[in-house]
């Protein structure tokens, strides 16, 4: 998902800890397949700029949204690009 301010990754599980590495590994293949960044790159991405939230506990059902400021990834593409 993209809002004006942030691009977005999902995880929807039975659990937040499943639900936490669903968006996780969403967010890393999207910044691997658009942003063309390595494995490391990824790392470094999500170590520093991440923001996690709860979307959802209810039932059996766990949703964590996680966040990146596309202002840093400006900077990230930026400087990959010299």
């Amino acid at each position: 998902m993209e809002s004006a301010t942030h691009i977005m990754a999902m995880g929807l599980a039975g659990s937040l800890d499943d639900a936490y590495r669903g968006a996780t590994a969403n967010m890393a293949a999207w910044l691997q397949s658009e942003q063309h960044l390595s494995a490391s790159e990824v790392a470094e991405v999500i170590g520093s700029a991440a923001e996690y939230k709860v979307s959802e506990v209810a039932d059996r059902n766990a949703g964590i949204v996680l966040k990146i400021n596309k202002d840093r990834l400006a900077t990230l593409t930026k400087s990959a690009a010299k």
